[in-house]
């Protein structure tokens, strides 16, 4: 039996033992008893993430729109308000940051490039439009990137390119994805893997309600993200450009990628 086909067995087995008990034990054996992720085991960070954000990761692995062999049973044996629970769970969590990841994960001026300025000639707007300034999410809907472990980005990234990822309905972070090359990918991912997760995340509250529902814009965080793109999106320089304000749907985050265990 592979070492995947083993992890998936046990952790289904630890999730219904959940479910019966009514405990998080289950999602702890993968993401930590804090939220804190699991880095051998490809298990994101989720401590802090924004509840409706993790709500929707959780819907898409139960209707199919993330593929990941292990999160997508265990999404589908949950009812909503199920899925409910465990986000406002985990959103209200504070864990403490990682280790520092090795040397060889440093991060590249490239990296930072992306994350703060984007790339005209990609056609690609800064990462901080829609994901706030340093990746620390934006609105209590955006999930943050930073303090995310390189190797859960990486995954995420690529599911985005390679299409086992469509839960952004404006198909901006697939064009992104797409967009990028596999060593962009990388520079980012260790970029972001090496800056501090952010504090108090779980205190922030989505916009009041409208009377209906409204596309999340990128930009509508209320510090302006470095570089371009400081108003909805338009961005003034760098990717104005195309791909780019994937909205609430996007990003990578709390729950899965085909490496491991689950964003």
């Amino acid at each position: 039996m592979s070492t995947q086909l083993a992890w998936s067995f046990l952790i289904v087995a630890v999730f219904i033992a959940f479910s019966a008990e009514g405990q998080d034990a289950g999602c702890a054996g993968c993401h930590g008893a804090q939220g804190e992720g699991n880095a051998q085991l490809g298990a994101p960070r989720i401590a802090g993430q924004p509840q409706p954000y993790l709500e929707r990761q959780l819907a898409a692995y139960a209707d199919g729109r993330r593929d990941n062999p292990v999160m997508g049973p265990i999404a589908k044996n949950l009812a909503p308000e199920k899925r409910s629970q465990i986000a406002a769970y985990f959103a209200g969590l504070s864990a403490p940051a990682a280790k520092a990841e090795p040397a060889s994960s440093s991060p590249s001026p490239r990296g930072k490039t992306l994350a703060t300025r984007g790339d005209e000639a990609l056609k690609v707007q800064a990462c901080e439009n829609c994901h706030g300034p340093g990746g620390t999410g934006q609105s209590g809907l955006t999930p943050y990137l930073a303090g995310l472990h390189s190797k859960y980005l990486e995954a995420a990234l690529n599911e985005w390119k390679g299409g086992q990822r469509n839960t952004d309905p404006s198909l901006h972070m697939t064009l992104i994805g797409k967009s990028l090359t596999d060593a962009d990918i990388k520079a980012l991912a260790a970029y972001y893997g090496s800056q501090p997760p952010p504090v108090n995340v779980a205190a922030a509250k989505p916009p009041a309600a409208t009377g209906r529902d409204q596309p999340t814009r990128a930009g509508a965080g209320t510090t302006p993200a470095q570089g371009i793109g400081a108003s909805g999106g338009e961005a003034t320089t760098g990717g104005s450009q195309g791909p780019g304000g994937g909205g609430a749907a996007s990003g990578a985050g709390a729950s899965g990628s085909k490496s491991g265990a689950t964003p």
